[in-house]
């Protein structure tokens, strides 16, 4: 089969190749093989490559990148119910890592079948950024117990694929959400694409204003930042006593920077991964959080844009363009073009 690896850390267009490896060996107890057909690239892909996880390198010497994909079931373990799972049905899966392969095999836990109205393009978007996004709806009603009540959320960057389902799920629970991005361009794509959220562009010099006024003139109960950097030092102001901010990613290579000030107040700093989902979420909460996923697409399939898709082996020109700037939609590796 073949697959993109790299054997040691770094940017991506030095470390990743295509090359031909072994097929996975028969399934056993607890185990399927997929076929993979389409994954999704995210910037967290790439941290991974560049080693900015703490994640070794394997005994054999290589890794596979790629956390989640969509594809078609090969083959099942012998103990694996075929009423449920079974050769030929498609799923979406999050082996972490792996994906970047035409097949992986992983455990049967991992593995959900999609129905037949959900298009492959829309599945291969649900995981990991539907479960985030409801990890981070989850934290921010723990810290805030009313948010999104009466004060709305502030979603940063909130184009991208997380903050889209963010809205999503936040608009089903009756909770308010306003967004920030980039550009002005990017603010009026967004509210082509959610006419009824208020979205305001950091290219503008009085966009801090502009945000207080979408809150209603309140001070924010909490933000959900994937950026992070000096822009916290502009964000923070913006959050009131007892409010929480909520980070996901790293995007920027800045070191996080807020004034003294806010140390004044009590305020909340968490992080919230999709790879605590497996390890600290219940077996039922996390079949709920795939469930409401999948409905989620099913319900707003035009939502979920793909900006461009790509063949593996056209894997260095996928990599530059999710490392782009102002993308709004998302960029496929895919195995079936």
């Amino acid at each position: 089969m073949k697959a993109i690896v790299f054997n040691r850390f770094g940017a991506p267009d030095e470390v990743l190749e295509l090359t031909t490896l072994p097929d996975p060996t028969p399934p056993g107890p607890g185990e399927v093989v997929v076929r993979v057909t389409k994954r999704q690239l995210h910037p967290g892909n790439l941290m991974m490559v560049r080693g900015k996880f703490n994640f070794p390198m394997p005994a054999d010497g290589f890794l596979i990148p790629g956390a989640d994909g969509v594809g078609i079931v090969e083959a099942v373990g012998e103990d694996v119910d075929a009423s449920s799972l079974k050769p030929g049905m498609r799923v979406i899966f999050n082996p972490s890592p792996g994906a970047w392969a035409e097949r992986v095999k992983t455990r049967v836990e991992l593995v959900t079948p999609i129905p037949d109205d959900l298009p492959d393009a829309v599945a291969v978007q649900m995981l990991p950024n539907a479960v985030i996004a409801l990890m981070l709806l989850r934290e921010a009603q723990r810290a805030v117990p009313e948010a999104g009540r009466e004060t709305p959320i502030l979603l940063n960057a909130a184009g991208s694929s997380v903050a889209r389902f963010l809205t999503l799920a936040a608009h089903r629970r009756g909770l308010k959400v306003i967004g920030a991005v980039r550009s002005e361009n990017g603010a009026k794509m967004l509210s082509r694409r959610f006419p009824d959220l208020p979205v305001v562009s950091t290219a503008e010099s009085d966009w801090p204003d502009q945000l207080r006024q979408a809150a209603g003139s309140r001070p924010l109960q909490v933000i959900m930042d994937p950026v992070a950097g000096a822009m916290i030092g502009d964000l923070v102001p913006l959050l009131g006593d007892g409010g929480a901010l909520l980070l996901y990613g790293v995007m920027s290579p800045e070191p996080i920077t807020f004034p003294l000030s806010a140390l004044a107040r009590e305020i909340m700093f968490k992080g919230v991964s999709s790879s605590r989902w497996m390890q600290q979420t219940s077996a039922e909460q996390r079949r709920d959080d795939v469930a409401e996923a999948i409905e989620m697409g099913r319900g707003s399939p035009e939502k979920f844009e793909v900006e461009a898709e790509y063949d593996l082996a056209q894997f260095a020109d996928a990599v530059k363009h999710i490392e782009r700037a102002n993308r709004h939609g998302a960029i496929l590796l895919s195995s079936d073009l």
